[in-house]
């Protein structure tokens, strides 16, 4: 047996000022080849459970396109094609093949495609044809539009959230491939989509969150045997397109009306339990008096509204502003992207001081930058390895980084918007979190890992591209009615 294997994965966000290119692509992972081999192996990714698996099979595996750009606004037109042209020629030039692995994210958008991986899907099966089965891996925030179901022959999703089994996914993904390559099932897929959006910060598959509720019942499925995989997609919200919603999928042995239904139960659960995502949050004000007052040794303020993760600028300085009115002789920590205060800060040196302005460096529609007189305490490179999540393994860079000193509350100032797993990127520039009352957080889920007896958190919604009331967005692409901007009493079907 011959699977070829490629990647192209990529979150994108339609409220993001941000666009990626090639060089921001390169920056995390861009390989050709055989070097895709070496780049994945013994890291915990999708496409490295999915090649491993296909491998324990005994079958050849051939490494075409592995590219990896987090999360964003939108993909530069002329970088997914140069991809997509990649992919669908190296796959050509593979020679003969019994089966396509891809590991992709599921929510790229550019700027004229609001469904890059369906064009992708839809082009790569127009040149392998139907005989060949197609494997896909998405993340849990996938818009799975009916496209990528109709040409793909396979597709599974991440379980969790916080993402903790990218690689069991691809291998997931991997083992019904190769049990299609050899003659043991014949997969169909159901795919139910709703005209419904939720918060993100609500979806957690931890202990008794709704989703957790929807994973269980997934599980029950499977174990039941109504499917071979049931996938739920929540969706990420900020995508505005006609037929983004949440969605259910399962993939049977040959059953397509079976797939129907575990695709709809799995998609009715999500829909059922669409208010309980919705969880409280803080003003960047409420939220640092809020923390003043708990006996936590360190709490962490989630700025979810301008969560890196999500696709937003990552810089915000609104949770500074408020320490600096509120608790500006309490110990805290604050991340923000900011390539220009960076660049001051290395002109003045490390020791110096110097008026700054802080943040808003991209995004300033609705915040502007802090003004302030701050210390150069230290000017680093802000490399660093993932230690967990779906990228675990692998290196990130902030790019140069100058950490500033006011009184007692420190600024890490990165140069590039940088997934944020945990505090890797606090730690590569030396500062402990432990150390502060408060610290600051640019993402949605990942810090619960940071979480102890000795640590609380607190959500904050203020200004950026990752905003939690969805009701109140500008949409402009998107089908009426749909929650949570109506409240219809059925779920309106998109597929």
């Amino acid at each position: 047996m011959r699977v070829a294997v490629a990647s192209l994965e990529y979150e994108g966000n339609s409220l993001s000022l941000r666009v990626d290119r090639r060089a921001d692509f390169a920056r995390k992972a861009l390989h050709r080849g055989p070097a895709i081999l070496e780049a994945v192996a013994g890291k915990a990714l999708a496409l490295t459970g999915g090649i491993d698996t296909v491998r324990a099979a005994g079958a050849e595996v051939i490494p075409v396109y592995m590219a990896k750009g987090g999360a964003g606004g939108h993909v530069d037109d002329a970088f997914f094609a140069e991809a997509m042209a990649e992919i669908l020629d190296g796959i050509a030039a593979a020679g003969p093949l019994d089966g396509i692995y891809l590991a992709l994210h599921g929510a790229m958008i550019t700027a004229s495609d609001g469904d890059p991986e369906g064009t992708l899907l839809a082009g790569l099966r127009e040149r392998v044809g139907d005989a060949v089965p197609i494997a896909v891996s998405l993340d849990l925030h996938a818009h799975v539009s009916r496209r990528m179901a109709r040409n793909a022959s396979i597709v599974v999703g991440y379980e969790t959230y916080p993402h903790v089994d990218a690689y069991e996914t691809g291998a997931r993904a991997a083992s019904l491939l190769v049990r299609t390559m050899r003659g043991e099932i014949s997969p169909r897929i159901g795919h139910v989509a709703f005209n419904a959006i939720l918060p993100v910060l609500g979806m957690a598959t931890l202990d008794d969150a709704p989703l957790a509720e929807v994973a269980r019942i997934a599980r029950a499925m499977e174990a039941a045997g109504a499917a071979l995989s049931v996938s739920y997609f929540p969706v990420q919200p900020w995508l505005d397109g006609p037929d983004v919603g949440i969605t259910g999928l399962a993939v049977t042995d040959g059953d397509a009306a079976a797939a129907e239904m575990a695709a709809t139960a799995v998609a009715e659960a999500m829909w059922t339990r669409r208010r309980a995502f919705e969880l409280p949050a803080y003003t960047p004000a409420e939220a640092v008096r809020a923390a003043l007052a708990m006996d936590a040794e360190t709490v962490l303020l989630v700025d979810a509204s301008d969560s890196i993760g999500g696709g937003a600028s990552g810089d915000s300085p609104a949770i500074l502003a408020a320490l600096l009115a509120h608790a500006p002789e309490t110990p805290a920590a604050v991340a923000i992207v900011d390539p220009g205060t960076v660049e001051r800060a290395t002109a003045a040196g490390e020791g110096a001081g110097a008026m700054f302005e802080i943040g808003a460096w991209q995004d300033d529609r609705q915040v502007a930058p802090v003004r302030v007189n701050a210390t150069v305490e230290r000017l680093c490179e802000g490399r660093f390895t993932y230690t967990g999540g779906p990228v675990a393994g692998a290196s990130a860079t902030l790019g140069p980084v100058a950490v500033l000193r006011i009184g007692p509350i420190r600024v890490l100032a990165a140069s590039y918007a940088v997934y944020e797993h945990m505090d890797e990127h606090y730690a590569a520039c030396g500062i402990d979190i432990s150390a502060f009352k408060m610290v600051s957080f640019k993402q949605l889920m990942n810090f619960r890992k940071l979480l102890t007896p000795e640590r609380a958190f607190l959500s904050v919604h203020g200004p950026g591209a990752t905003p939690l009331d969805l009701s109140k967005v500008d949409w402009h692409h998107r089908v009426r009615p749909f929650w949570p901007v109506d409240d219809p009493q059925t779920p309106p079907r998109l597929s």
